[in-house]
């Protein structure tokens, strides 16, 4: 069950698609479904969030991504590359200003109310997320 929790400095226009584009595009590059996709968004005053290569009036984003461990470094690259572009695209944020941070652990650490997921594998995308570990 990713987390992806978004604090912004940037004002979105577009809060509920911007989640929804995240879930999909998450689900698609990281090759599983939606249903265990969670993400979050804070938009947040430039006096409490600040990233030291970023100009004092400049917006920027951090990206926390906890995910299950298994991806390659080729599909976290590609999500946070995918993620970077949509923010600049769409909020009009500095791609240089955007920090995303992957934090990996096992299936075991994520918990629906049907029970823990099941370690990331590649037959994911056929076989779900929410099956329990055995």
């Amino acid at each position: 069950m990713p987390h992806l929790r978004f604090e912004t400095t940037a004002t979105p226009h577009d809060r509920r698609a911007f989640t929804e584009w995240v879930t999909e595009r998450f689900a698609e590059i990281m090759e599983t479904g939606t249903s265990h996709v969670g993400v979050s968004l804070r938009i947040r005053d430039g006096r409490d969030l600040a990233l030291g290569r970023a100009g004092p009036d400049e917006d920027v984003a951090l990206v926390d991504a906890d995910v299950r461990a298994g991806r390659t470094d080729e599909q976290r690259r590609e999500l946070a590359v995918s993620i970077v572009e949509r923010l600049a695209d769409r909020w009009g944020l500095p791609e240089e200003n955007v920090y995303l941070v992957y934090t990996e652990h096992d299936g075991r650490d994520f918990h629906l109310v049907e029970g823990a997921l099941a370690s990331w594998d590649e037959t994911e995308a056929d076989t779900g997320a929410t099956r329990r570990e055995e």
